[in-house]
Protein backbone atom coordinates (compact mmCIF):
# COMPACT_ATOMS: atom_id res chain seq x y z
CA UNK A 1 0.00 0.00 0.00
CA UNK A 2 0.97 3.45 -0.49
CA UNK A 3 2.36 5.69 2.20
CA UNK A 4 3.02 9.05 2.06
CA UNK A 5 1.66 12.33 4.06
CA UNK A 6 -0.09 13.54 0.15
CA UNK A 7 -1.93 10.44 0.08
CA UNK A 8 -4.96 9.30 2.27
CA UNK A 9 -3.87 6.04 3.71
CA UNK A 10 -5.60 2.93 3.22
CA UNK A 11 -5.40 1.42 6.42
CA UNK A 12 -7.19 -2.69 5.37
CA UNK A 13 -9.47 -3.80 3.67
CA UNK A 14 -12.39 -6.44 3.71
CA UNK A 15 -14.79 -8.86 1.47
CA UNK A 16 -18.31 -9.16 2.02
CA UNK A 17 -19.62 -11.77 0.07
CA UNK A 18 -19.12 -9.62 -3.62
CA UNK A 19 -18.13 -6.47 -2.13
CA UNK A 20 -14.73 -5.33 -0.98
CA UNK A 21 -14.03 -2.74 1.39
CA UNK A 22 -11.29 0.20 2.28
CA UNK A 23 -10.46 1.73 5.35
CA UNK A 24 -9.14 4.61 4.75
CA UNK A 25 -7.53 7.34 6.82
CA UNK A 26 -10.64 10.07 7.58
CA UNK A 27 -9.97 13.36 6.78
CA UNK A 28 -11.51 16.47 8.05
CA UNK A 29 -11.48 19.21 6.04
CA UNK A 30 -12.94 20.25 2.05
CA UNK A 31 -12.60 18.86 -1.49
CA UNK A 32 -10.99 20.63 -4.03
CA UNK A 33 -14.10 20.69 -5.78
CA UNK A 34 -15.94 22.54 -2.59
CA UNK A 35 -12.82 25.62 -2.66
CA UNK A 36 -13.22 25.99 -6.51
CA UNK A 37 -17.52 26.03 -5.86
CA UNK A 38 -17.54 28.04 -2.50
CA UNK A 39 -14.37 30.12 -2.18
CA UNK A 40 -13.15 30.44 -5.93
CA UNK A 41 -12.86 34.64 -4.83
CA UNK A 42 -10.14 33.56 -2.20
CA UNK A 43 -7.81 31.30 -5.09
CA UNK A 44 -4.66 32.61 -5.26
CA UNK A 45 -1.31 31.61 -6.92
CA UNK A 46 0.11 30.56 -3.83
CA UNK A 47 -3.18 27.96 -3.27
CA UNK A 48 -2.82 26.72 -6.61
CA UNK A 49 1.03 25.85 -5.91
CA UNK A 50 0.10 24.21 -2.60
CA UNK A 51 -2.65 21.88 -3.95
CA UNK A 52 -0.62 21.26 -7.64
CA UNK A 53 2.20 20.61 -5.64
CA UNK A 54 0.96 17.95 -3.44
CA UNK A 55 -0.82 16.47 -6.36
CA UNK A 56 1.88 16.15 -8.53
CA UNK A 57 4.25 14.45 -5.67
CA UNK A 58 1.63 11.71 -4.71
CA UNK A 59 1.78 10.99 -8.36
CA UNK A 60 5.29 10.81 -8.34
CA UNK A 61 5.37 8.69 -5.49
CA UNK A 62 2.21 6.54 -7.10
CA UNK A 63 4.10 6.16 -10.28
CA UNK A 64 7.50 5.33 -8.64
CA UNK A 65 5.81 2.11 -6.99
CA UNK A 66 4.13 1.35 -10.50
CA UNK A 67 0.72 2.63 -9.33
CA UNK A 68 -1.37 4.63 -11.85
CA UNK A 69 -4.38 6.81 -10.10
CA UNK A 70 -6.25 6.83 -13.10
CA UNK A 71 -8.74 9.23 -11.93
CA UNK A 72 -7.36 12.32 -10.99
CA UNK A 73 -9.89 15.24 -9.74
CA UNK A 74 -11.02 17.90 -8.29
CA UNK A 75 -13.55 15.34 -5.91
CA UNK A 76 -10.72 13.21 -5.01
CA UNK A 77 -8.62 15.81 -3.85
CA UNK A 78 -8.99 16.77 -0.12
CA UNK A 79 -7.69 19.34 1.76
CA UNK A 80 -7.31 19.02 5.88
CA UNK A 81 -7.57 21.74 8.46
CA UNK A 82 -4.25 22.36 8.20
CA UNK A 83 -4.31 23.34 4.80
CA UNK A 84 -2.22 19.76 3.56
CA UNK A 85 -3.80 18.67 0.37
CA UNK A 86 -4.16 14.63 0.25
CA UNK A 87 -4.90 12.62 -3.01
CA UNK A 88 -7.53 10.05 -2.43
CA UNK A 89 -9.59 7.07 -3.94
CA UNK A 90 -6.99 5.01 -5.39
CA UNK A 91 -10.10 2.32 -5.73
CA UNK A 92 -9.31 2.77 -9.99
CA UNK A 93 -5.30 2.80 -9.40
CA UNK A 94 -3.99 0.25 -11.40
CA UNK A 95 -0.63 -1.82 -11.18
CA UNK A 96 1.56 -1.12 -14.28
CA UNK A 97 3.60 -4.00 -15.87
CA UNK A 98 7.48 -3.57 -16.20
CA UNK A 99 7.23 -1.04 -19.38
CA UNK A 100 5.45 1.25 -17.11
CA UNK A 101 1.60 0.48 -18.78
CA UNK A 102 -1.74 -0.38 -17.18
CA UNK A 103 -4.95 -1.34 -18.49
CA UNK A 104 -7.43 1.25 -18.93
CA UNK A 105 -9.96 1.63 -16.17
CA UNK A 106 -12.86 4.07 -15.41
CA UNK A 107 -12.40 7.97 -14.86
CA UNK A 108 -14.34 10.51 -15.43
CA UNK A 109 -15.39 13.00 -18.42
CA UNK A 110 -12.87 16.21 -18.34
CA UNK A 111 -10.20 14.53 -16.24
CA UNK A 112 -9.17 11.88 -18.64
CA UNK A 113 -7.19 11.66 -21.74
CA UNK A 114 -8.29 10.35 -25.42
CA UNK A 115 -5.86 7.05 -24.33
CA UNK A 116 -8.01 6.83 -21.49
CA UNK A 117 -11.66 7.11 -23.29
CA UNK A 118 -10.23 4.40 -25.98
CA UNK A 119 -9.48 1.82 -23.47
CA UNK A 120 -6.07 1.70 -24.56
CA UNK A 121 -2.81 0.87 -22.48
CA UNK A 122 -2.12 3.37 -20.21
CA UNK A 123 1.11 4.89 -18.67
CA UNK A 124 2.35 7.84 -15.70
CA UNK A 125 1.34 10.62 -19.12
CA UNK A 126 -2.51 9.75 -18.52
CA UNK A 127 -2.54 11.05 -14.50
CA UNK A 128 -0.28 14.05 -15.84
CA UNK A 129 -3.11 15.01 -18.13
CA UNK A 130 -5.56 14.76 -15.59
CA UNK A 131 -3.50 16.75 -13.77
CA UNK A 132 -2.37 19.43 -15.89
CA UNK A 133 -6.58 19.83 -16.64
CA UNK A 134 -7.44 19.93 -12.89
CA UNK A 135 -4.45 22.72 -12.58
CA UNK A 136 -5.92 24.50 -15.76
CA UNK A 137 -9.60 24.36 -14.35
CA UNK A 138 -7.95 26.38 -11.10
CA UNK A 139 -6.41 28.83 -13.07
CA UNK A 140 -9.04 29.51 -15.72
CA UNK A 141 -12.11 28.69 -13.46
CA UNK A 142 -13.63 26.39 -16.12
CA UNK A 143 -12.93 23.09 -17.33
CA UNK A 144 -13.15 23.12 -21.30
CA UNK A 145 -13.19 19.00 -21.62
CA UNK A 146 -16.71 18.69 -19.23
CA UNK A 147 -19.19 16.67 -21.81
CA UNK A 148 -22.35 14.88 -21.66
CA UNK A 149 -20.94 11.62 -23.54
CA UNK A 150 -17.67 10.46 -24.37
CA UNK A 151 -17.64 11.26 -27.90
CA UNK A 152 -18.50 14.87 -27.50
CA UNK A 153 -15.59 14.69 -24.41
CA UNK A 154 -13.16 13.50 -27.38
CA UNK A 155 -14.36 16.29 -29.39
CA UNK A 156 -13.89 18.44 -26.61
CA UNK A 157 -10.13 17.34 -26.21
CA UNK A 158 -9.30 17.67 -30.03
CA UNK A 159 -11.27 20.78 -31.11
CA UNK A 160 -11.60 22.74 -28.63
CA UNK A 161 -10.42 26.69 -27.79
CA UNK A 162 -8.88 27.36 -24.51
CA UNK A 163 -8.33 30.50 -22.70
CA UNK A 164 -4.70 31.20 -22.49
CA UNK A 165 -3.94 30.61 -18.29
CA UNK A 166 -2.27 33.76 -18.27
CA UNK A 167 -5.19 35.71 -19.51
CA UNK A 168 -6.81 35.05 -16.25
CA UNK A 169 -4.47 36.48 -13.66
CA UNK A 170 -2.25 39.75 -13.95
CA UNK A 171 0.75 38.44 -11.96
CA UNK A 172 0.94 34.55 -13.90
CA UNK A 173 3.30 34.75 -16.09
CA UNK A 174 2.55 34.17 -19.98
CA UNK A 175 5.71 31.40 -19.83
CA UNK A 176 3.32 29.36 -17.49
CA UNK A 177 0.59 28.45 -20.88
CA UNK A 178 3.19 26.21 -22.99
CA UNK A 179 4.21 23.71 -19.69
CA UNK A 180 -0.01 23.41 -19.00
CA UNK A 181 -0.68 23.00 -22.61
CA UNK A 182 2.02 20.95 -23.22
CA UNK A 183 0.97 18.31 -20.49
CA UNK A 184 -2.87 19.03 -22.28
CA UNK A 185 -1.14 17.91 -25.63
CA UNK A 186 -4.08 14.81 -27.08
CA UNK A 187 -1.24 12.97 -28.12
CA UNK A 188 0.75 11.23 -25.03
CA UNK A 189 3.88 10.99 -27.19
CA UNK A 190 3.84 14.84 -27.18
CA UNK A 191 3.90 15.44 -23.22
CA UNK A 192 5.93 15.40 -20.42
CA UNK A 193 7.79 11.73 -19.75
CA UNK A 194 6.50 12.07 -16.38
CA UNK A 195 4.65 14.14 -13.77
CA UNK A 196 8.28 15.14 -11.80
CA UNK A 197 9.33 16.75 -15.70
CA UNK A 198 5.67 18.74 -16.10
CA UNK A 199 6.16 20.15 -12.13
CA UNK A 200 9.67 21.20 -12.99
CA UNK A 201 8.84 23.03 -15.88
CA UNK A 202 5.66 24.77 -14.29
CA UNK A 203 6.55 25.30 -10.59
CA UNK A 204 8.36 28.53 -10.97
CA UNK A 205 5.57 30.20 -12.44
CA UNK A 206 3.09 29.72 -9.57
CA UNK A 207 3.23 31.45 -6.17
CA UNK A 208 4.69 29.89 -3.13
CA UNK A 209 2.99 26.48 -1.51
CA UNK A 210 4.43 27.14 1.93
CA UNK A 211 2.09 30.74 1.74
CA UNK A 212 -0.64 28.28 -0.08
CA UNK A 213 -0.95 25.73 2.64
CA UNK A 214 -1.42 28.53 4.85
CA UNK A 215 -4.39 29.90 3.25
CA UNK A 216 -5.87 27.03 2.83
CA UNK A 217 -5.87 25.94 6.38
CA UNK A 218 -7.47 29.35 7.11
CA UNK A 219 -10.18 28.98 4.18
CA UNK A 220 -11.21 25.05 5.92
CA UNK A 221 -11.06 26.80 9.34
CA UNK A 222 -13.66 28.89 8.16
CA UNK A 223 -14.90 32.22 10.62
CA UNK A 224 -14.78 32.22 14.09
CA UNK A 225 -16.78 30.67 16.47
CA UNK A 226 -17.99 34.09 17.47
CA UNK A 227 -19.12 34.22 14.20
CA UNK A 228 -20.82 31.30 13.86
CA UNK A 229 -23.13 32.28 16.32
CA UNK A 230 -24.64 35.31 14.65
CA UNK A 231 -27.45 34.45 12.60
CA UNK A 232 -26.55 33.82 8.98
CA UNK A 233 -28.39 35.96 6.39
CA UNK A 234 -30.32 33.83 3.85
CA UNK A 235 -28.37 32.24 0.89
CA UNK A 236 -29.07 34.17 -2.18
CA UNK A 237 -30.21 32.30 -5.01
CA UNK A 238 -27.94 31.08 -7.66
CA UNK A 239 -27.18 33.48 -10.41
CA UNK A 240 -28.42 33.34 -13.76
CA UNK A 241 -25.45 32.94 -15.08
CA UNK A 242 -24.15 29.97 -13.04
CA UNK A 243 -27.45 28.22 -13.96
CA UNK A 244 -26.44 27.74 -17.26
CA UNK A 245 -23.95 24.40 -17.33
CA UNK A 246 -22.04 22.97 -20.50
CA UNK A 247 -25.07 20.50 -21.55
CA UNK A 248 -27.38 23.74 -21.41
CA UNK A 249 -24.81 25.65 -24.04
CA UNK A 250 -24.65 22.08 -26.12
CA UNK A 251 -27.93 22.60 -26.71
CA UNK A 252 -28.05 25.53 -27.44
CA UNK A 253 -25.83 26.06 -30.06
CA UNK A 254 -27.44 22.88 -31.87
CA UNK A 255 -31.11 24.44 -31.46
CA UNK A 256 -29.34 27.63 -33.05
CA UNK A 257 -28.23 25.40 -35.82
CA UNK A 258 -31.41 23.43 -36.56
CA UNK A 259 -32.95 26.85 -36.77
CA UNK A 260 -30.75 28.56 -38.60
CA UNK A 261 -30.50 25.48 -40.99
CA UNK A 262 -34.25 24.84 -41.43
CA UNK A 263 -34.56 28.80 -41.81
CA UNK A 264 -32.88 28.88 -44.93
CA UNK A 265 -34.47 26.01 -46.27
CA UNK A 266 -37.40 26.72 -45.58
CA UNK A 267 -36.85 29.83 -47.44
CA UNK A 268 -34.94 28.29 -50.65
CA UNK A 269 -37.52 25.31 -50.88
CA UNK A 270 -40.64 27.76 -50.69
CA UNK A 271 -39.07 29.70 -53.81
CA UNK A 272 -38.18 26.47 -55.97
CA UNK A 273 -40.96 25.43 -58.26
CA UNK A 274 -40.18 22.26 -57.41
CA UNK A 275 -40.58 22.09 -53.78
CA UNK A 276 -42.73 24.98 -53.02
CA UNK A 277 -46.19 24.47 -51.25
CA UNK A 278 -47.23 23.09 -47.58
CA UNK A 279 -48.85 19.99 -49.01
CA UNK A 280 -45.75 18.95 -51.09
CA UNK A 281 -43.61 16.27 -49.26
CA UNK A 282 -40.64 16.87 -50.98
CA UNK A 283 -40.64 20.44 -48.90
CA UNK A 284 -41.04 18.53 -45.81
CA UNK A 285 -38.60 15.83 -46.23
CA UNK A 286 -35.42 18.04 -47.23
CA UNK A 287 -36.56 20.77 -44.45
CA UNK A 288 -36.29 18.28 -41.79
CA UNK A 289 -33.52 16.56 -43.45
CA UNK A 290 -31.69 20.27 -43.31
CA UNK A 291 -32.72 20.59 -40.13
CA UNK A 292 -31.51 17.40 -38.83
CA UNK A 293 -28.16 17.67 -40.41
CA UNK A 294 -27.99 21.41 -38.70
CA UNK A 295 -29.22 19.89 -35.29
CA UNK A 296 -26.57 17.19 -34.79
CA UNK A 297 -24.25 19.22 -36.78
CA UNK A 298 -24.42 23.11 -37.03
CA UNK A 299 -21.65 23.58 -39.59
CA UNK A 300 -23.37 20.97 -41.70
CA UNK A 301 -26.77 22.26 -41.63
CA UNK A 302 -25.04 26.02 -42.23
CA UNK A 303 -23.60 24.60 -45.54
CA UNK A 304 -26.38 22.74 -46.81
CA UNK A 305 -28.58 25.66 -45.96
CA UNK A 306 -26.75 28.12 -47.84
CA UNK A 307 -26.49 25.58 -50.67
CA UNK A 308 -29.95 25.62 -51.27
CA UNK A 309 -30.12 29.11 -51.13
CA UNK A 310 -27.68 29.72 -53.22
CA UNK A 311 -29.36 27.13 -55.87
CA UNK A 312 -32.52 29.17 -55.20
CA UNK A 313 -31.48 32.00 -56.87
CA UNK A 314 -29.68 30.32 -59.61
CA UNK A 315 -33.34 28.45 -60.52
CA UNK A 316 -35.29 32.17 -59.90
CA UNK A 317 -33.71 33.85 -62.48
CA UNK A 318 -30.46 35.28 -60.62
CA UNK A 319 -27.83 33.02 -61.58
CA UNK A 320 -25.11 35.33 -60.95
CA UNK A 321 -26.00 36.16 -57.01
CA UNK A 322 -26.75 32.25 -56.74
CA UNK A 323 -22.97 31.38 -57.99
CA UNK A 324 -21.49 34.33 -56.41
CA UNK A 325 -23.10 33.19 -52.91
CA UNK A 326 -22.19 29.31 -53.43
CA UNK A 327 -18.79 30.23 -54.16
CA UNK A 328 -18.61 32.43 -50.83
CA UNK A 329 -20.12 29.67 -48.73
CA UNK A 330 -17.91 27.01 -49.67
CA UNK A 331 -14.96 29.60 -49.37
CA UNK A 332 -15.81 30.45 -45.74
CA UNK A 333 -16.97 26.65 -44.54
CA UNK A 334 -13.86 25.50 -46.12
CA UNK A 335 -11.45 27.52 -43.79
CA UNK A 336 -13.69 28.70 -41.43
CA UNK A 337 -17.50 27.51 -41.16
CA UNK A 338 -16.16 23.08 -40.71
CA UNK A 339 -14.32 24.36 -37.33
CA UNK A 340 -16.90 24.68 -35.37
CA UNK A 341 -20.05 24.88 -34.13
CA UNK A 342 -19.84 28.68 -32.79
CA UNK A 343 -18.32 29.69 -36.09
CA UNK A 344 -21.46 28.21 -38.15
CA UNK A 345 -23.85 29.47 -35.74
CA UNK A 346 -22.38 32.89 -35.90
CA UNK A 347 -23.07 33.13 -39.77
CA UNK A 348 -26.62 31.30 -39.15
CA UNK A 349 -27.25 34.33 -37.16
CA UNK A 350 -27.34 36.92 -40.22
CA UNK A 351 -30.66 35.07 -41.90
CA UNK A 352 -31.93 34.13 -38.42
CA UNK A 353 -31.82 37.59 -36.84
CA UNK A 354 -32.23 39.47 -40.20
CA UNK A 355 -35.43 37.29 -40.45
CA UNK A 356 -37.14 39.69 -37.63
CA UNK A 357 -34.92 43.13 -38.39
CA UNK A 358 -32.21 42.33 -36.39
CA UNK A 359 -29.65 42.48 -38.86
CA UNK A 360 -26.77 44.10 -36.34
CA UNK A 361 -27.11 41.07 -34.06
CA UNK A 362 -24.82 39.50 -36.97
CA UNK A 363 -21.47 41.25 -37.10
CA UNK A 364 -21.81 41.59 -33.25
CA UNK A 365 -22.56 37.71 -32.57
CA UNK A 366 -19.61 36.66 -34.61
CA UNK A 367 -17.19 39.54 -32.61
CA UNK A 368 -18.28 37.62 -29.71
CA UNK A 369 -18.07 33.85 -30.30
CA UNK A 370 -14.69 34.28 -32.33
CA UNK A 371 -11.46 35.05 -32.48
CA UNK A 372 -10.41 38.42 -34.32
CA UNK A 373 -9.43 36.65 -37.76
CA UNK A 374 -12.20 34.47 -37.82
CA UNK A 375 -14.46 36.52 -36.38
CA UNK A 376 -13.88 39.95 -39.41
CA UNK A 377 -13.86 37.15 -41.77
CA UNK A 378 -17.27 35.40 -41.07
CA UNK A 379 -18.59 39.21 -40.82
CA UNK A 380 -17.72 39.34 -44.18
CA UNK A 381 -19.40 36.26 -45.09
CA UNK A 382 -22.40 37.38 -43.41
CA UNK A 383 -22.31 40.80 -45.59
CA UNK A 384 -22.76 38.72 -48.11
CA UNK A 385 -25.52 36.81 -47.12
CA UNK A 386 -26.83 39.71 -45.78
CA UNK A 387 -26.54 41.00 -49.14
CA UNK A 388 -28.90 38.51 -50.73
CA UNK A 389 -31.64 38.45 -48.53
CA UNK A 390 -32.04 42.39 -48.66
CA UNK A 391 -32.40 41.76 -52.84
CA UNK A 392 -35.15 39.47 -52.09
CA UNK A 393 -37.22 42.76 -51.06
CA UNK A 394 -36.11 44.64 -48.10
CA UNK A 395 -32.87 46.16 -50.15
CA UNK A 396 -31.54 47.08 -46.45
CA UNK A 397 -28.68 45.01 -44.45
CA UNK A 398 -30.83 45.20 -41.35
CA UNK A 399 -33.22 42.76 -41.99
CA UNK A 400 -34.88 40.73 -45.00
CA UNK A 401 -38.61 40.93 -43.59
CA UNK A 402 -39.31 37.66 -43.51
CA UNK A 403 -43.01 37.83 -42.90
CA UNK A 404 -43.16 40.05 -46.42
CA UNK A 405 -40.73 37.96 -48.20
CA UNK A 406 -40.71 34.36 -47.80
CA UNK A 407 -42.51 33.42 -51.03
CA UNK A 408 -41.33 36.29 -53.12
CA UNK A 409 -40.37 34.48 -56.62
CA UNK A 410 -43.96 34.49 -57.87
CA UNK A 411 -44.22 38.57 -58.39
CA UNK A 412 -40.45 39.34 -57.90
CA UNK A 413 -38.78 37.54 -60.51
CA UNK A 414 -41.51 38.64 -63.06
CA UNK A 415 -40.16 42.08 -63.57
CA UNK A 416 -36.46 40.89 -62.52
CA UNK A 417 -36.85 43.55 -59.68
CA UNK A 418 -34.60 41.00 -57.12
CA UNK A 419 -31.75 41.86 -59.60
CA UNK A 420 -32.77 45.25 -60.48
CA UNK A 421 -32.69 46.05 -56.48
CA UNK A 422 -28.96 44.15 -56.08
CA UNK A 423 -27.59 46.16 -58.80
CA UNK A 424 -29.03 49.74 -56.91
CA UNK A 425 -27.52 48.30 -53.81
CA UNK A 426 -24.39 48.11 -55.18
CA UNK A 427 -24.10 51.19 -57.23
CA UNK A 428 -24.84 53.06 -53.30
CA UNK A 429 -21.56 53.75 -51.58
CA UNK A 430 -23.60 53.66 -48.70
CA UNK A 431 -23.87 49.73 -48.97
CA UNK A 432 -20.23 49.35 -49.11
CA UNK A 433 -19.67 51.39 -46.03
CA UNK A 434 -22.41 49.36 -44.37
CA UNK A 435 -20.01 45.87 -45.60
CA UNK A 436 -17.34 47.71 -44.29
CA UNK A 437 -18.38 48.70 -41.09
CA UNK A 438 -19.86 45.26 -39.86
CA UNK A 439 -16.15 43.66 -40.79
CA UNK A 440 -14.53 46.11 -38.58
CA UNK A 441 -17.53 46.14 -36.25
CA UNK A 442 -16.48 42.71 -35.80
CA UNK A 443 -13.19 42.66 -35.48
CA UNK A 444 -13.34 45.05 -32.61
CA UNK A 445 -15.91 43.46 -30.41
CA UNK A 446 -13.51 39.97 -31.43
CA UNK A 447 -10.50 42.23 -30.10
CA UNK A 448 -11.46 43.47 -26.65
CA UNK A 449 -12.94 40.07 -26.21
CA UNK A 450 -9.93 38.43 -26.36
CA UNK A 451 -9.39 38.68 -22.76
CA UNK A 452 -12.26 36.06 -21.36
CA UNK A 453 -14.02 38.50 -18.63
CA UNK A 454 -17.42 39.92 -18.42
CA UNK A 455 -16.06 43.77 -18.52
CA UNK A 456 -13.80 43.24 -21.86
CA UNK A 457 -17.04 41.12 -23.29
CA UNK A 458 -19.44 44.07 -22.89
CA UNK A 459 -16.28 46.67 -24.06
CA UNK A 460 -15.90 44.89 -26.60
CA UNK A 461 -20.15 44.88 -27.94
CA UNK A 462 -20.01 48.73 -26.79
CA UNK A 463 -16.91 49.12 -28.95
CA UNK A 464 -19.22 47.12 -32.18
CA UNK A 465 -21.68 48.44 -31.69
CA UNK A 466 -20.48 51.80 -31.97
CA UNK A 467 -18.69 51.35 -35.49
CA UNK A 468 -22.25 49.94 -36.52
CA UNK A 469 -23.44 53.12 -35.44
CA UNK A 470 -20.39 55.31 -37.11
CA UNK A 471 -21.28 53.16 -40.38
CA UNK A 472 -24.82 53.79 -40.42
CA UNK A 473 -24.34 57.54 -40.15
CA UNK A 474 -21.83 57.65 -42.97
CA UNK A 475 -24.23 55.70 -45.23
CA UNK A 476 -26.96 58.06 -44.72
CA UNK A 477 -24.89 61.16 -45.34
CA UNK A 478 -23.54 59.40 -48.62
CA UNK A 479 -26.50 58.30 -49.56
CA UNK A 480 -28.59 61.72 -49.27
CA UNK A 481 -25.59 64.36 -48.58
CA UNK A 482 -28.76 66.81 -47.90
CA UNK A 483 -30.37 65.11 -45.51
CA UNK A 484 -30.03 64.43 -41.45
CA UNK A 485 -27.09 62.36 -40.62
CA UNK A 486 -29.45 60.04 -38.14
CA UNK A 487 -30.41 57.24 -39.46
CA UNK A 488 -34.16 55.81 -40.01
CA UNK A 489 -35.80 55.43 -36.22
CA UNK A 490 -36.14 51.42 -36.94
CA UNK A 491 -32.61 51.29 -37.78
CA UNK A 492 -32.01 52.87 -34.38
CA UNK A 493 -33.96 50.35 -32.37
CA UNK A 494 -32.57 47.62 -34.36
CA UNK A 495 -28.57 48.75 -33.16
CA UNK A 496 -30.09 48.95 -29.13
CA UNK A 497 -31.72 45.61 -29.55
CA UNK A 498 -29.29 44.05 -31.14
CA UNK A 499 -26.61 45.53 -28.85
CA UNK A 500 -28.65 45.03 -25.48
CA UNK A 501 -29.19 41.36 -26.71
CA UNK A 502 -25.51 40.87 -26.67
CA UNK A 503 -24.63 42.78 -23.60
CA UNK A 504 -26.68 40.47 -21.86
CA UNK A 505 -24.91 37.63 -22.86
CA UNK A 506 -21.62 39.19 -21.80
CA UNK A 507 -23.56 39.33 -18.63
CA UNK A 508 -23.93 35.83 -18.65
CA UNK A 509 -20.57 34.87 -19.07
CA UNK A 510 -18.78 33.07 -16.24
CA UNK A 511 -15.91 35.31 -15.43
CA UNK A 512 -12.61 33.03 -14.87
CA UNK A 513 -10.96 36.40 -12.79
CA UNK A 514 -9.96 35.45 -9.53
CA UNK A 515 -9.77 38.68 -6.83
CA UNK A 516 -7.62 39.03 -3.90
CA UNK A 517 -10.07 39.50 -0.74
CA UNK A 518 -8.87 43.28 -0.40
CA UNK A 519 -10.84 43.64 -3.83
CA UNK A 520 -14.02 43.34 -2.14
Amino acid sequence: MLSDPSIVAVYDFEIQDSTAYLIMEYVEGMTLTELLRDHDDRLTLDVVAAVFEAVAHALEVAHENGVLHLDIKPDNILINASGQVKVTDFGLATLADAQGFGVAGGGTIGYMPLEQMRQESLDARCDEWALASVTYEMLAGENPFLAPNLFQAQEAIEDGELVLPSLCWDNLDSAADDPIFYALDPEREERYESVADFAEELSPFLGDPAKGRAELAGIVAGPDEEEDTEPQPREPGIPLRDRITPELVFFGSHACGAAGSALLAFLSLQNISQTEGFANPLFWGLLLLIALAGALRPHLGALLGFVFLSAMLVMCGVPAAGCVLLAGAGVWWWYLGRAGDATANAALATPLAGAIGLGPLGPLAAGFALRPVAAMATAAFQVLCGFMLAGLGSASFMGWDMLVTWHFSTAAFASDAVMDRMTAMLLEPGTWIMAASWVLAAGACALLRWRPTRLFASFGVLAGSAVLVTGFVLAAICGAPSASAFTDPADAASLVVSAGIMLFAAYLLPNPEYYDESDE
